[in-house]
């Protein structure tokens, strides 16, 4: 059997429990932390709250190794049973680097399983030396199953819910005062300020709208004419499906009357 498929077989009432024996249990007034909390802090095999031993850790990784291999049926073994003990002491080495890592609970539950078991596996590259291929595979993917569970496992610890809506809370509270500080240095444009551009605008209008054309001198005819009887706007339109091409454009205005020579 492939092993990278065996992390669909083992079923989570198995991987869970064993999980969970690799972090401390939460005592009175944890509740009380509203920081996160530094994995490092969190492994029960190191620390003065240390409940777990070296031991005790290769124990659990043989029989994550051990309960793998029996979840993949007679005929499908993943990998000879001479290797399960490599592949147990590799696995045991993986996880003893979730002591070593410089994050938090918070930051590991943001990362993902997936990012998370690689950071793990760079954290103690020289765990899986000397594997063969498929023992490789097999540490790999219960290194990616354990994650899925430890992820999940900070995501439902009595304080993780509560630092989550604190941390959003304050990183609200940052874009607020941010947008705010922004509105003060970028002020809108007082009402006056608009009120004199409007009639402004309404003056040069106004006072340049018209233009002169030299050259014309009867007696019905203006000495200036406006802008929009000068200049004429042309439009294109495209055919409509009814009528079939065409092209239309705005009348021009009318010419002034020519004197005759």
């Amino acid at each position: 059997m492939d092993p990278s498929a065996l992390g669909v077989r083992l079923a989570s009432g198995v991987v869970a429990p064993l999980v969970r024996k690799l972090f401390v249990q939460e005592g009175p007034g944890a509740g009380l932390v509203d920081a996160p909390v530094r994995i490092s802090a969190l492994v029960s095999f190191k620390g003065e709250r240390r409940t777990l031993t070296d031991k005790d850790l290769r124990k659990l990784a043989a029989e994550l190794v051990r309960r793998a291999v029996r979840s993949a049926g007679p005929g499908e073994r993943p990998v000879p049973a001479d290797e399960e003990t490599a592949v147990a002491d590799a696995l045991a080495t993986t996880l003893a680097g979730l002591g070593t890592l410089a994050m938090d609970d918070v930051q590991a539950v943001a990362l993902g399983s997936t990012a998370l078991a690689e950071r793990l596996t760079a954290a103690v590259p020289q765990a899986a030396h000397g594997l063969s291929r498929d023992a490789a595979l097999l540490h790999e993917t219960l290194v990616g199953t354990a994650c899925l569970h430890i992820v999940h496992f900070f995501s439902q610890r009595s304080t993780f819910v509560a630092r989550t809506l604190i941390q959003q809370s304050r990183s609200l509270d940052a874009l607020i005062t941010r947008v705010d500080e922004f509105a003060e240095r970028h002020p809108a444009p007082p009402t006056g300020d608009v009120t004199f551009e409007r009639t402004y605008l309404s003056h040069l209008a106004h006072k340049h709208g018209r233009l002169t054309i030299y050259g014309i001198d009867l007696h019905n005819s203006p000495d200036r004419w406006p802008l929009d009887a000068a200049y004429m706007s042309l439009e294109a339109t495209g055919p409509s499906r009814a009528e079939g091409p065409s092209t239309t454009s705005r009348p021009a205005p009318p010419s002034p009357p020519r004197t005759a020579s």
